[in-house]
């Protein structure tokens, strides 16, 4: 065995991930055993023209390219078609959003029929314009979720719902304009996605009403709660009737996740498809554990060994996921880089360029683990651990997906290893761990040995190039600063302060030397000076007149806009 992570080598490593997944990809009766199951559960579920939706909603349905029902939506269509209340818990990637949007929308039809839209009329119609004013009719059904991903993915696939029914769809989400959703919202809809926010400040502004909705959807309502957003969504339920339809999906029905919001639901039933803790059998999962400056160079060689496309890597912080992008860009592998920091426009350009394979590699924060429909996604690589159990299998849930197989890959450090642990725990299952050194990580990792060297977990570290020799010079001052207990933050200060009691106190600093335009700026000020003192010499000649001496007054104030005109010109050459 070898003795320290630094004895493995970055090509070591890979081609051990290389055999692994190969073994894996042809180790394929469990793969085919998973992918039968998956078949079979399908098979016993009923068909969607089992379920009572309408001819209108099946038509729906074809045009959305679904098949079969999942479990969720098994479990949930007929309950929502009764009108009942629901609470709803199922893993990521199962079908959620059509399990709530296809009963409600298929509702709709009955308890509020779409309105035709108003032509324009006067002026516009005389002239041949069909543009539609629209229905005027505040919003029928609300769905609220956490981001503006999942806002933007659930109105896709409602207004393609609302291409057969005739309904409108609207989305409100953070990060843009105003003014379109205000607008929007004014022309009239029956479908109103939003974020919480947002909604919020539509409310305040007098821009939305909701007292005409009928069915309340709270999406991802245990992320709702982690993200703070409780408040805003009582502040929201205030402004829709009390008779309402509530349906609230969670991955997690926990009383800790969700025990806040419950009481906005009235009887409900209840559906739990898989416990929050499961993971799809169709993602295989590998652990490697690395050093921590390993993982940077192991990243770029793994994705083009294995060819980057359709890879989707997961940091902790913006900061990482930016810098991440920059280095794998730089060995050239097209990337983009999506978290809270960056706007509406630049997350709707990194997911359109990764579907349209524009971007091999996707590089995100938390922020895209949770709900969004990637199709296709080959790995997902942990480059950083996440900091909460439940953020793993919601990072690995972008993988797997439809029955397709799919790898997800963690580098797993000395640090992450009571992390790592955690995770197992949460899914009572440990992952493939590849041997990189004496660091081991499983359901029960030993104990760090205090007597092991700490060297050998340490990879000498590149001098950073392109430094400064005054940045170099004011980091050793800071150091020396510090090292005598000086305040090492204030360097240019005692620099001042040494220089000037160098001078002394009666002298003046010296002032740099000056190129050409202070020469000009010199003569000007000579010019100034000179009429000035010409026309002092004047005024005080025709003083000693005596005689006319009131008459004076003038000239003097002549004198004056002469100096004033002098200055002015050279201010205007100084500028």
């Amino acid at each position: 065995m070898r003795n320290s992570v630094s004895d493995v080598t970055d090509a070591e490593i890979l081609d051990e991930t290389r055999e692994a997944m190969t073994q894996a990809a042809f180790d394929s009766a469990d793969e085919a055993n998973a992918a039968q199951a998956v078949e079979s559960a399908t098979e016993s579920l009923p068909a969607f023209d089992e379920l009572g939706l309408s001819d209108e909603m099946l038509r729906a349905i074809e045009n959305l390219g679904y098949t079969a029902p999942t479990p969720v939506q098994a479990g949930s269509i007929p309950v929502v078609l009764e009108g009942r209340d629901l609470l709803a818990a199922a893993q990521t990637g199962t079908g959620k959003t059509a399990a709530f949007l296809l009963p409600t929308m298929n509702n709709l039809e009955h308890i509020a029929p779409p309105k035709p839209v108003r032509e324009r009329s006067g002026r516009n119609r005389r002239r041949g314009a069909k543009k539609p004013e629209g229905n005027g009719r505040g919003p029928v059904m609300l769905v609220i979720t956490p981001t503006r991903e999942l806002a933007q993915q659930i109105d896709e696939v409602a207004s393609k719902i609302a291409d057969v029914t005739g309904h409108v769809a609207v989305t409100v989400v953070g990060g843009v304009s105003y003014k379109p959703q205000t607008a929007a919202l004014k022309y009239g809809c029956d479908i109103l996605v939003a974020t919480p926010g947002r909604l919020v400040d539509l409310i305040e502004q007098g821009a939305c009403h909701l007292d005409e909705v009928k069915v309340l959807v709270l999406d991802e309502a245990d992320r709702m709660l982690d993200m703070g957003f409780l408040p805003a969504v009582r502040r929201i339920v205030r402004e829709t009737p009390a008779e309402r339809q509530t349906l609230l999906f969670s991955a997690t029905l926990d009383e800790e996740a969700v025990g806040e919001i419950t009481d906005l639901v009235s009887d409900p039933a209840r559906v739990e498809i898989a416990p929050a803790t499961s993971t799809a059998d169709t993602v295989d999962q590998f652990v490697f554990p690395v050093s921590i400056e390993a993982k940077n160079n192991l990243l770029p060689e793994f994705l083009k060994k294995e060819g980057p496309e359709r890879t989707i890597v997961f940091m902790r912080t913006k900061h990482r996921a930016d810098s991440c992008c920059r280095r794998l860009e730089r060995k050239g592998i097209k990337a983009a880089a999506i978290h809270g920091n960056r706007s509406q426009a630049q997350r709707e350009r990194a997911l359109s360029a990764f579907r349209d394979g524009t971007v091999d590699v996707l590089v995100a924060t938390d922020v895209l683990a949770r709900g969004i429909d990637i199709s296709d996604v080959r790995y997902v690589v942990n480059f950083d651990v996440p900091a909460e159990p439940t953020d793993y299998i919601h990072r690995i849930g972008r993988t797997g997906r439809a029955g397709e197989l799919g790898w997800a890959i963690t580098f797993v450090t000395e640090q992450d290893v009571d992390e790592f642990y955690e995770i197992e725990k949460l899914m009572d299952k440990t992952a493939d761990i590849y041997e990189a050194g004496d660091l081991h990580v499983g359901p029960n990792p030993p104990a760090v040995d205090p007597e092991r060297d700490p060297a050998a977990f340490k990879v000498k570290k590149k001098t950073k190039r392109g430094k400064s020799k005054s940045k170099k010079k004011l980091e050793q001052a800071r150091r020396d600063g510090k090292r005598n207990g000086d305040d090492y933050g204030d360097v240019a200060g005692r620099s001042n302060r040494g220089r000037d009691e160098r001078r002394g106190d009666g002298e003046r600093p010296s002032r740099p030397k000056r190129g050409g335009k202070t020469r000009v700026r010199e003569g000007v000020q000579a010019r100034v000076d000179e009429a000035v003192e010409s026309v002092a010499r004047e005024v005080a000649a025709e003083e000693r007149g005596g005689a006319a001496a009131v008459e004076q007054a003038p000239r003097g104030n002549r004198a004056e806009r002469r100096a004033k005109q002098f200055q002015g010109e050279a201010h205007r050459r100084r500028r």
